[in-house]
Order: structure tokens, then C-alpha cells, then sequence
């Protein structure tokens, strides 16, 4: 009986189990992290072979087909197919060789259980393509599918660790040309229409297929046997003439570079690349087709020094992908971070040789500090690791953290592995995970490996934690020497904190100074080392640039630090006290006035050209954000002056270019206001300093907001000297936003509500900065409920920085407590407000809910 019992209990375990296995999945939106598990355990040997008919006319129809092959582990599971389009676009479906009778629900094409196999399956779809993510222009378009955008535009597995072999076949009017991810592998001519087919790539996530057709013009070189082909729309031969080799030796560098240090050769069939007009990002490593914005490739001629390294950057960046990103992919997009670590750090180690006169460390600082500050001091500050049950919101995790304090931390674990150690790591971790998925997680096993350091504690605090510390020192002394010198951390509530990191302390003196190194691994450490030492005139912490937190300025430092910046001889503590300087005034300690004051009187000392260009960059943010138009008033014709003189005495072009910026966003006299339109209209130099095209265009918009009386004729006449017809266009279409008619204006924003008018995004983009100009923040104050209104339709539409972008646009003129009690209310009476855009805009909103 006992036998019998225990029988009886085994088989109700057995089928519980059973029963459990075959729970049947949820149809929900979007692609839930269950459901994505679930296909990586039951799906393999992807593949995808794709055919788009694609016609001349942008609004045509684009019919399209894909065939879908895999290896199926079970069918216990009706198979859910992607795609988040209406159900009539799918025009008839195959399963194994039979008419399916799929259903349609809650954005997937559900095949039922009964028609799969175990083993090999195929289905065929036939489509009309959806038009979200083609980014269609009237003579060319472009895909762009990250994160989760393939499915907006065909059938699919959208998911990254469901990698495939995509084939693909595009036919398009004969006068176009087309590119994919594979190499071109046919050519058929048909009367008006050309079919370009494409070779089986190797495998690649959905979000990195792409392809490209339209009126292109093509460069090709040769470097190590393998041609790379340049895809562009550039009309200005002087900017084809001044960029091309530049551009391709940055590339091949890049390539170079990344064998050697992956140990692993370029690992796809090519490497072409497309420049494109208004494009949304920098650029997007879709391997074979990266797409490049050509005003950040085609520069200037007299572009600043920081303009050529972050074009330097970004082409190392977009070729680091191809190994970190591409070959080997994170598992999910909560940790898309991941890709983007290794892209910019790597791409700052690849970019030192291109600029051998350049302070690495201070790049380094610049490139990435200022820029994760902006979120981390913040009340909607995000850890770098985030939470994500359902792709459809991976656009809300991408921001500052992800791309720059992810290269910080990274920089870190590299100072605790060692740098060939770290290298080593992740040329096993390139080999192990080729042509798959791996995660943070799995690299840090790797290191793990070669270290005695604790990396998973560390890993905890820097990478799951959001915020950063505020690190204090707090002196006693004796007869002007030091007899107690502590450091003390906290996090953002006041609490002790646990981040684990080395600091420099500079102990600063008119004449000399004193650089104590130690750990902070505790919430108080005491420095005994400066105990007997004379009390300094100033203190830097983070004097070497390693360490991360905001640190306070006592008042002695920061009374210095306004007044005798400049004499601080090395470039990295001067550029990190500039950085600190920021950062205090935006947490209260230093006023606006204060600030300008004091940077007004470095313009003419500065001769480092990054840290003069990141404080022309802070002063043009804090005249406009943190002086009220009295200040502006008693400051700005001193500060006008200083920018003149130190732009008609400058040699230095790139300096020159950074100066004439900062002059004609904060000019506001009539005198300055009518030396510029001058230039402007007579199309003279000033200071010696040439204006392109470019810059002549943005000084006409600058103008026709300062000037209201003259903007029909700074807009009508510019966009007459306008050659481009992609610059062109964005000038028609901007244009009502820079009118002196209030109502015109109005009707731009009504027209941002119809998601066509916010297509081609950096257009909107610009028009809506200036509908939010300082000068007319009365005015914005009236769009921006409308502009938090449309947030969550703008994440549904709109590609991954777009949400941010669309905030910090509709913020960027604000600064009043109005703007901080609009924001306020937005979001108390939306207590379910999605969790990461009510970050996005906690983080764009900071200067005004400090208020």
C-alpha cells in the first residue's frame, strides 16, 4: 500500500511538471522577456530570406516577402511571429509548404501548434512592409532597427539573442542604387528597375539587418585586399575634397587597431558605409551598411579640435561594434550598455594616435564626465544595469549613463585587472561568445579568474547602483597646519555611502602643491599622510581624473577657484577643477553670476583648446540658464567684448570656431547684434574667421530669434544660399519656427503633433529648440504640458533618443520655477507613469525643479 501510495505520488509530480512545461505562453504587445526566453530554448539554425520591391515614390506601397527557416526543439507552443504593424498588411502565410490558419493578435502572427514540427520548419510571409523605421525620404530611405524596430517593418524573431543568416534581395528604379549587410553577390537589370541580391551573412541579430537604397554617389578604397565602398549625398566638392581621405584613414586605423587588440580579424564580409542627411544618431554599426550623420563626418574646414576627435571617435566607435556589439551581442537589451562600454572605450584608446599632441586623460575626462553628470545629479538618475520585461521600452535605457559613465567604470576595472589583463580577458571572452550572446556577467567570470579583487561586490556598486557620491573633505587644523584631514562619502539622501574607488588629492598652494593618493573604500577615511601639511588654498580630490562622485568645494577652494583658475598648471587638475566648478553650481554652491564672472576673466588665458571649448560650452549654458535678463543685462556686454577680442587675436582656427559659437549664441546688444548681421548679410569674415554654410545658416536662425524685425529676410535669403537640397529642405522646414508671428509659431508646434511632421526627428528636433529659446520662454511655457503630453506616443514612434531628446529640447529655454511646478504636476497626477520616461524627464527637468 505504502509502494502503491508513493506510485501515486511520483506520477501526480510528473504530470504537475508536465502541466507546468506546457503552460501555454501569453500573447501580449511588444516582446515580452518571457516569451523571449522562451524562443531561445526551442529555436534554431535561424534564418531569414527577405525580398522588398521597393518603388520610387516615399508613400507607395513597399510589398515584401520572407521566408523563415529554423529548427523548432518542441511544439508545445503555437509559434509567435513579431510584428507590429496592422494584421491586413500580412497578405498570405505558409506553413511547411501549407496554408496557414495563423491568427493575428496583439502585434504577432500566431501559427498554430499543429502545423510546426520538431526539427526543421519553414513559413513563408507575404507583406506590404511597414513603413516606422524605413526612414523614408523622396529619393532615398534607410532602415534604422534598434532595439526592437525589425518588426515594424517585417515578420520576425525581434529579439538580440536570436541571431540568424539573413539573405536578401532588393529591387528598386534603376537609377537608384542599394546596399545591405551582405556583400553584393548579382546585379539584374529589368527596363526601369535593378534587383541587387545579396550573399547569406553571417549571424546577426535582428536589430542589426539592414539596407539602404536611393540617389547615392559612391567613393571606394582598397585597404589590406578588401575594398570599403562610401555611400554619400554630399554636393560641396570643397567638403568631398577636405574629408574623404580623412575619413578612410580613421577607418582603416580603426580596423587596424581592432584585429590586433581582439586578436580576432575583422569577422564579417564587409565594411561599406553610408553618410546620411539629418540621420537621427551619430551613427548605427550595422555590419557591412554602418550609417554615418554627415554633418558630424563632413566637417568644416575650419572645424574645432574637438569636432575632429569626436568624428575620430565616433568612426572608432561605430568599427568597435563590429566585435562588441555585432559579433558578440548582449543576451537583452537591458544590458545594451554593454556594447556601448566597449564601443567608447575602446574607441578612446583607438583615437590617441590620431592626436599625439592631444592630453589623452583630459579627452577622456571631457569626452565622458560632463556628460553622465548631467544624469547622475539628478532625482531620475538610472543605474547602468537596468530593469526590462518587455523590449517595446528598450529606448527608455539608453542615455548618458549607458554611453559615458559605462567607459568610466570601465576604465576602473581596467585600472584594478591591468591593462594586458584586461585585454587578454576580452579576446577569451571575443572567442568564447563568437557569432552569439553573453553578458556582463559572463565577462566579469572571466576576469574573475585572474584577479584576487572582489569584482561582484564592485560590479554591485558601480554598475547596479544609480547616483553617484558626494565626497567632502573636511579639515581641522592648528597654527595654519593640517591636524585632521577627512574625506567622507554619502549617496544622494545623506546616507553613508560603499562605493569603492582611488582618489587623487591635490592639496593646492599658490606656489606649489601636494598629490596624496589613497582608497575610499569606506564612508569616512581619514588621510594621515596630510596631517603637519599647511592648509591649503585649495583641494582637487580628483586631481588625476580616475575617480567619480561630486565633490563638494569647501569654501576656501571654491573662492580660489573663481578667482585664480588659470593658475593651476596642469591641463587634467585645471580641466577637473573646471568640471567641478560646473558641477557645484549646479548643486547650489556656486551662483550663476559667480560662474560667468569668473570665466569671463579665463577667455582670454585659456589656451588648452578642450578645456576652452568645454567652458565656452558650460558659459553658454549658465548665461541663458542660471542669470536672470538683469544679469544678462549688467554681464553680457563685458562678456561680448572679452569674446571678441580673444576671436580678432586668436590664430588658432579650431579655437577661433569655438569662440565665434559661444559670441553669437549669447549676443544680445543691438551694437553685436548688428556687427553680426553684418557679417551675415555681406557675407564677410569675422575676426578673421570665414563662415561655411553651415555656420552661416546657423547664425541667420540665431539672428531671426534676436532680431524678429529682420527674420522673414535672414530665413528667405539663407535658404536661397543654400546649395544642398537635404540642407535645403531642412530650412523650409524649420523655418516657421524662427518666424516673428506668434501664431505661425503656434500652428509649428500643433503641426509637431502629427507623428509625419516628426519623421526626419533632428528637424522637429531644431524647430522645437526654437520654439523654446530663452528669450521666448513665456511663450514655452505654454507648450511644454503639450510636449509632456505627447511623451509616451513619442517612445512609441519615435527611435531610442528621441523620448530624452524631445525633453530636453521642450527644457532647454526654461528656467523658471513655473517650468518645475508645470513638471510637477505632470507627474503627480500621473502616479503610473511609466517608471523609466518619468526618469527621462525627472533628468531633463533638473535646473528647473531646483528652482
Amino acid at each position: 500500500m505504502n509502494k502503491q501510495l508513493t506510485l501515486l505520488v511520483l506520477i501526480c509530480m510528473l504530470l504537475s511538471a508536465c502541466n507546468k512545461s506546457i503552460k501555454t505562453l501569453p500573447v501580449e504587445s511588444g516582446v515580452a522577456k518571457t516569451l523571449a526566453d522562451y524562443r531561445k530554448t526551442n529555436i534554431s539554425n535561424l534564418e531569414y530570406q527577405l525580398q522588398f520591391d521597393i518603388p520610387e515614390g516615399k508613400s507607395a506601397e513597399i510589398p515584401g516577402k520572407n521566408k523563415i527557416i529554423f529548427n523548432l526543439a518542441s511544439t508545445d507552443q503555437d509559434l509567435q511571429i513579431d510584428f507590429r504593424e496592422s494584421a491586413n498588411l500580412i497578405k498570405s502565410v505558409k506553413a511547411n509548404g501549407k496554408v496557414s490558419a495563423y491568427r493575428f493578435e496583439s502585434e504577432h502572427v500566431i501559427i498554430p501548434k499543429k502545423e510546426l514540427k520538431k526539427g526543421q520548419n519553414s513559413i513563408e510571409l507575404e507583406f506590404i512592409t511597414g513603413n516606422t523605421s524605413l526612414n523614408r525620404n523622396d529619393e532615398f530611405l534607410y532602415t534604422l532597427f534598434v532595439p526592437d524596430r525589425a518588426r515594424t517593418a517585417f515578420p520576425c524573431f525581434d529579439q538580440p539573442n536570436l541571431k540568424a543568416n539573413f539573405e536578401l534581395s532588393l529591387s528598386v528604379p534603376s537609377h537608384w542604387k542599394a546596399m545591405g549587410n551582405g556583400k553584393l553577390s548579382q546585379v539584374k537589370e529589368d527596363g526601369h528597375r535593378t534587383t541587387y541580391e545579396f550573399a547569406k551573412t553571417k549571424p546577426l541579430p535582428t536589430y542589426l539587418f539592414s539596407f539602404v537604397a536611393g540617389k547615392f554617389e559612391t567613393i571606394t578604397r582598397e585597404h589590406n585586399g578588401r575594398e570599403h565602398t562610401m555611400y554619400h549625398r554630399e554636393t560641396d566638392p570643397e567638403k568631398l575634397a577636405n574629408n574623404t581621405d580623412e575619413i578612410f584613414r580613421l577607418l582603416f586605423e580603426s580596423l587596424d587597431w581592432l584585429e590586433e587588440y581582439t586578436d580576432v580579424p575583422y569577422p564579417f564580409a564587409k565594411y561599406d558605409i553610408v553618410v546620411i542627411p539629418s540621420f537621427q544618431y551619430g551613427g548605427m554599426e550595422h555590419t557591412g551598411a554602418t550609417l554615418y550623420n554627415a554633418s558630424r563626418m563632413f566637417l568644416d574646414k575650419d572645424a574645432t579640435k574637438n569636432s575632429l576627435l569626436a568624428r575620430a571617435n565616433l568612426i572608432a566607435h561605430e568599427t568597435a561594434h563590429m566585435w562588441f556589439g555585432d559579433l558578440v551581442t548582449m543576451k537583452w537589451f537591458d544590458q545594451v550598455w554593454l556594447k556601448e562600454v566597449f564601443a567608447n572605450f575602446l574607441a578612446d584608446k583607438i583615437t590617441n594616435p590620431s592626436f599625439p599632441d592631444m592630453n589623452h586623460d583630459l579627452k577622456f575626462q571631457m569626452a565622458h564626465f560632463p556628460s553622465s553628470f548631467s544624469v547622475d545629479r539628478t532625482s531620475g538618475a538610472n543605474p547602468v544595469n537596468q530593469v526590462l520585461p518587455n523590449l517595446k521600452d528598450a529606448g527608455t535605457v539608453y542615455g548618458a549613463i549607458i554611453y559615458h559613465k559605462s567607459p568610466i567604470v570601465m576604465n576602473m576595472l581596467e585600472n584594478i585587472t591591468g591593462e594586458e589583463a584586461l585585454k587578454k580577458g576580452l579576446q577569451t571572452y571575443m572567442k568564447d561568445y563568437a557569432y552569439g550572446n553573453a553578458s556582463w556577467e559572463d565577462l566579469i567570470a572571466i576576469l574573475d579568474a585572474t584577479t584576487e579583487f572582489d569584482l561582484k561586490h564592485w560590479s554591485k556598486v558601480w554598475v547596479d547602483k544609480a547616483g553617484r557620491p558626494t565626497i567632502v573633505c573636511n579639515i581641522e587644523s592648528e597654527n595654519g597646519k593640517i591636524s585632521k584631514l577627512r574625506i567622507s562619502q554619502t549617496d544622494a539622501k545623506g546616507n553613508p555611502g560603499d562605493w569603492t574607488q582611488d582618489l587623487n588629492l591635490l592639496l593646492g598652494y599658490k606656489e606649489s602643491s601636494k598629490l596624496i593618493q589613497f582608497t575610499m573604500d569606506k564612508p569616512v577615511v581619514e588621510i594621515e599622510k596630510a596631517n603637519g601639511l599647511a592648509v591649503p588654498d585649495y583641494i582637487i580630490p580628483n586631481a588625476k581624473g580616475d575617480a567619480y562622485g561630486f565633490f563638494k568645494l569647501d569654501n576656501s577652494s571654491k573662492s580660489y577657484l573663481l578667482k585664480n583658475f588659470d593658475g593651476i598648471q596642469d591641463d587634467l587638475a585645471r580641466g577637473i577643477a573646471l568640471i567641478n566648478l560646473y558641477e557645484n553650481l549646479r548643486e547650489g554652491i556656486v551662483s550663476g553670476k559667480e560662474f560667468v564672472s569668473a570665466i569671463e576673466k579665463q577667455i582670454e588665458k585659456e589656451q588648452n583648446s578642450l578645456i576652452l571649448e568645454r567652458m565656452l560650452s558650460y558659459l553658454k549654458s549658465v548665461y541663458w540658464l542660471d542669470l536672470n535678463p538683469n544679469e544678462r543685462k549688467l554681464l553680457g556686454k563685458t562678456l561680448e567684448e572679452s569674446l571678441w577680442i580673444r576671436l580678432s587675436n586668436e590664430k588658432d582656427m579650431s579655437k577661433k570656431s569655438s569662440l565665434y559659437s559661444a559670441l553669437s549664441s549669447i549676443a544680445e546688444t543691438p551694437e553685436r547684434l548688428s556687427q553680426l548681421y553684418k557679417v551675415w548679410k555681406e557675407k564677410i569674415a569675422i575676426g578673421g574667421f570665414s563662415l561655411s554654410e553651415t555656420k552661416a545658416t546657423a547664425l541667420a536662425c540665431n539672428l531671426a530669434l534676436k532680431m524678429p524685425e529682420k527674420a522673414d529676410e535672414l530665413i528667405e535669403t539663407q535658404t536661397e544660399r543654400i546649395q544642398n537640397p537635404d540642407r535645403k529642405k531642412k530650412m523650409q522646414f524649420v523655418a516657421p519656427a524662427l518666424s516673428a508671428d506668434v501664431e505661425v509659431r503656434k500652428a509649428f508646434f500643433e503641426s509637431l503633433k502629427n507623428e509625419e511632421n516628426r519623421q526626419i526627428e533632428r528637424w522637429a528636433l531644431e524647430g522645437l529648440r526654437y520654439l523654446n529659446h530663452p528669450l521666448r520662454e513665456q511663450e514655452a511655457l505654454s507648450y511644454l504640458p503639450q510636449a509632456l503630453e505627447l511623451l509616451q506616443e513619442i517612445q512609441v514612434t519615435g527611435d531610442i533618443f528621441f523620448p530624452y531628446n524631445w525633453l530636453s529640447v521642450s527644457y532647454s529655454g526654461l528656467q523658471s520655477k513655473e517650468a518645475g511646478d508645470i513638471t510637477r504636476k505632470f507627474l503627480e497626477e500621473r502616479p503610473d507613469y511609466p517608471e523609466n520616461l518619468k526618469l527621462k524627464i525627472l533628468q531633463a527637468s533638473d535646473v528647473v525643479l531646483k528652482k
